[in-house]
């Protein structure tokens, strides 16, 4: 079974480098700070994840994103359903572990609503990298019994948030200027078009 933190517990480990399980508005995520490219070589071994796939982060808000890509135009889309389970393909900024981006220079970005990872976030101070709480090819944990269940290795534990809602986040980015879904998800491509096409039209 997984160790249970308390927020400021797991803030205090994401700090010294820790990797561990917390909620999000789809399912539960494992993650570490971002920007420490030891502790996501860690999210990797505890999944099983093969090298070459990047890893999702979350940010705290649409500024955060903002202020990194300030000429993305898919920032109409963060601004429209973040916080949500929308996550943005955008170029990768600077900080970031060769590990995240898996070489792509490119990298999923997304605010969720829930108060825990919220709370994360605030307490570290960076993005968090933030996968599925599975080994890879395995279904994403939504409960902390299936966390504990998961076979992840050498995690440093798991806030508990109780139950979510389980699924994945709709994953968009942009192909030839014009939006491309590259998993379908709770928000659908024709609410993501309602926004983007009006946007488009004034670029």
């Amino acid at each position: 079974m997984l160790r249970r933190l308390t927020v400021e517990d797991a803030v205090s480990r994401l700090q010294g480098g820790g990797v561990l399980a917390f909620p999000t508005d789809t399912s539960y995520a494992l993650g570490c700070d971002a920007l420490d490219a030891d502790a996501v070589a860690r999210v990797a071994h505890a999944k099983g994840r093969p090298s070459g796939k990047p890893l999702p982060i979350l940010l705290p808000s649409v500024e955060a994103l903002r202020k990194v890509h300030l000429e993305t135009p898919l920032i109409v889309l963060a601004e429209a359903f973040w916080p949500g389970p929308l996550t943005l393909v955008v170029p990768a900024f600077p900080g970031l572990p060769a590990e995240v981006t898996a070489g792509t220079n490119m990298v999923g970005v997304r605010q969720t609503p829930h108060p825990v990872a919220a709370a994360l976030l605030s307490g570290l101070g960076n993005p968090i990298v933030a996968t599925s709480a599975n080994r890879t090819g395995a279904p994403a944990a939504s409960t902390l019994a299936e966390c504990d269940a998961a076979g992840l290795l050498d995690v440093d534990g798991v806030v508990d948030g109780g139950a979510t809602p389980g699924g994945h986040a709709t994953v968009v980015g942009l192909f030839e200027g014009d939006l491309r879904i590259f998993r379908e998800g709770p928000i659908s491509e024709e609410a993501l078009r309602a926004v983007w096409e009006p946007a488009r039209r004034l670029r």
